[in-house]
């Protein structure tokens, strides 16, 4: 058909906006203001970083880390937490609301993924919202979870939930609850499902992802000033492999 993946699932937007993700619970205060710091200098005004430190057991230092990137950041820079399954249900709601004096704008993964009652417990005791989805695998689940007021952000992960079709009707679930996508990794490929998606949040940006991309293809779209568009003439997802990689990686 030699037309790019996002004009076959019809556009609904030619460019999206993307948060740059990142902020390690191994790195130091100075490495994690550095990172987040980075990103807002590339221009990107939304960033992530990750709280939960040694399994939820480091509450005192994430609240400080927090207020660390916070002040370095200002005010005018959008702010996400991920506790990648981290806190307890009620040790969740206690550092929401901790969390909140800093204008978080999403608690993700704030439990264990399979806890969808933990989960709806959470989202309707604190003020921010709860952002999950990634670790859930069929269209199915992700209904279960929506259904049971879980998640105040869906984030379905093209790589996990099945392809392109299977998040596709993920995002369109979403959409008939009136919830917001805000997709998990995989950016290259979101980047296009994101452009056929009216109700999405944001795409997740990461650099060392990128990294990883660069020693694969021969060249992608590039973000500016915090909006992200694929190539509007070239087909599939506009990627083209490097032969040296391949090349050099060929077994």
């Amino acid at each position: 058909m030699g037309i790019p993946l996002f004009k076959l699932l019809g556009p609904y937007q030619e460019s999206v906006p993307i948060y740059g993700s990142g902020g390690w619970t191994n790195f130091s205060e100075e490495e994690l203001i550095a990172e987040m710091a980075g990103y807002v200098e590339q221009g990107i005004p939304r960033v992530k970083m990750k709280v939960g430190k040694d399994f939820g057991q480091s509450e005192r230092e994430d609240i400080q880390r927090l207020a660390a990137v916070r002040r370095a950041l200002g005010d005018d820079v959008a702010i996400y937490i991920d506790a990648n399954n981290g806190y307890y249900p009620k040790q969740a709601i206690y550092m929401a609301r901790e969390f909140e004096q800093y204008q978080v704008g999403w608690f993700e993964e704030p439990l264990i993924a399979d806890d969808i009652q933990g989960l709806a417990e959470v989202s309707h005791a604190i003020n921010i919202p709860v952002a999950t989805g990634e670790h859930e695998y069929t269209k199915h689940g992700f209904r279960e979870l929506i259904a049971a007021g879980g998640a105040d952000i869906v984030q379905p992960d093209v790589g996990r939930v099945g392809g392109v079709t299977e998040w596709m009707k993920v995002a369109h679930l979403a959409h008939a609850f009136n919830l917001p996508v805000a997709p998990h990794a995989v950016q290259l490929v979101h980047l296009h499902l994101a452009c056929a998606t009216p109700n999405l949040k944001v795409v997740e940006y990461m650099n060392t992802g990128l990294e990883g991309d660069r020693q694969w293809y021969t060249e992608f779209p590039q973000q500016q000033d915090g909006m992200w568009a694929p190539y509007p003439d070239r087909p599939g997802l506009g990627l083209e492999l490097d032969p040296a990689a391949i090349e050099q990686w060929a077994v």
